[in-house]
């Protein structure tokens, strides 16, 4: 018998309508349910706004890179990041009290780049001053590790950041050189990663060169027993690269085996892959509505911003100020509209697609050929937790969707199919 899936309730059914899996007492299940408020769907002609009540503030250092890893969302960019210096940073911090409306509130810092350690200089200069300005704040940064040293790794340590090294294991080749080939830089890899634990981790992009999770974390820990794994999901296509698209085929053969390593648990090995998969099973559970779904990146989050150290506000840290992607400048800061991008609710394939409540709409400022190859392989990748999700609270697996609604490439439905 056929369960039905309705993914704006994540309730199953059964073929009359009727609630198909008791989960009472089931230990996902929210005692008090969790009160979330509704997404604003924002879109080109429905612009969303930013509050001075930030709680994830982003900061682009500037897109500047060492490396030109081949899939980069950011190199098609590039020319187009604000130029600044180290008299920007000051300036910046000067100017913070002017637009940030509740200090106490922040939640979370995020420095970037391109490659963040490029711009060091500026880093001293903000670090200590904004970890005095947000003191309940969290502090973190993502390296591509050839730049550490030392010194660099101690100063993260003192400033209480989180570091995550972004690293493809074996896939690394499609991103450039590896530096745990360079004897010099791996040594301190190994340091910042003595130094820093548990607040250090890899970051791995699942590509076509490189998907298979359960190897990946291998790889990785044979160098450091032990470490943490992350996954920064699945490669999205911004310049049509092939490194960034799978085939079809390819697509459905590393959902399959994805699958096979959530259930077997090897793939559990990596924190994120089981709070993904947890976070699958306890909307089920709790039939969370798709009304509380705002984007996967969650940048369309009115507390979210993305500045650079001029003062440009950006549609998130990977786009450049000089170009179509700023919507603001914080001295204005009522006039910032985030006019570039579109919700997962405006978009017909995401409105009927059964893996919407993991997917969360992909890029919402990708648009045309590249979010087609993106939305199939955030649909093949959130499937194998869907998947997953159904057996280990029904026992059964899911074998396939019937009925007919909207897809970029692919004909699949709400309908879950489960024996």
């Amino acid at each position: 018998m056929p369960l039905f899936y309705d993914q704006h309730t994540s309730r199953l059914m059964d073929q009359n309508g009727w609630r198909a899996i008791d989960f009472t007492g089931h230990q996902l299940l929210e005692s008090a349910p969790t009160e979330r408020r509704k997404f604003i769907a924002v879109d080109y002609d429905q612009p969303g706004k930013k509050v001075r009540e930030v709680t994830k503030l982003k900061i682009q250092l500037g897109l500047g890179c060492n490396y030109s890893c081949a899939y980069c969302l950011q190199a098609a960019q590039i020319h187009k990041a604000a130029a600044s210096s180290t008299r920007d940073a000051s300036e910046f911090l000067s100017n913070i009290d002017n637009w940030i409306g509740a200090p106490e509130g922040m939640e979370k810092v995020e420095l970037w780049g391109g490659e963040p350690l490029l711009y060091w200089k500026k880093i001293e200069v903000l670090a200590p001053a904004l970890k005095e300005k947000f003191p309940n704040a969290r502090f973190s940064i993502i390296t591509n590790g050839s730049l550490l040293t030392r010194e660099i790794v101690d100063q993260l340590k003192a400033w209480d950041f989180s570091v995550s090294i972004s690293h493809d294991g074996p896939g690394q080749h499609i991103r450039g050189d590896d530096p745990f080939e360079d004897p010099h830089k791996f040594a301190f890899i190994q340091y910042a990663f003595k130094q820093l634990h548990p607040r250090f981790s890899f970051n791995s992009v699942l590509t076509p060169a490189s998907h298979d999770v359960s190897a990946i974390i291998d790889w990785f820990q044979d160098y450091f027993p032990g470490c943490n794994v992350a996954f920064e999901g699945v490669v999205h296509s911004y310049a049509a690269d092939a490194s960034s698209i799978f085939t079809i085929e390819q697509l459905e053969q590393f959902s399959d085996m994805l699958s096979r390593q959530l259930v077997d648990g090897s793939a559990l090995r990596s924190p994120a892959m089981a709070d993904k998969l947890r976070r699958a099973m306890t909307s089920l559970v709790n039939e969370r509505s798709s009304d509380t779904l705002f984007q996967k990146c969650g940048m369309d989050t009115p507390e979210y911003l993305a500045v650079d150290l001029k003062g440009n506000v950006m549609t998130c840290q990977n786009v450049g100020a000089n170009g179509n992607h700023k919507i603001g400048h914080v001295d204005d800061f009522e006039s910032i509209a985030l006019n570039t991008s579109r919700h997962w609710s405006k978009r017909a394939e995401c409105q009927s697609c059964p893996v919407l409540q993991l997917c969360q709409g992909a890029c919402m400022y990708q648009g045309g050929d590249n979010w087609t190859h993106s939305c199939n392989a955030e649909f093949y990748y959130n499937l194998a937790f869907l998947r997953v999700a159904l057996y280990g609270l029904t026992g059964r697996w899911l074998t396939g969707f019937s009925g007919d609604i909207v897809r970029p490439t692919l004909k699949k439905d709400r309908h879950v199919q489960v024996r």
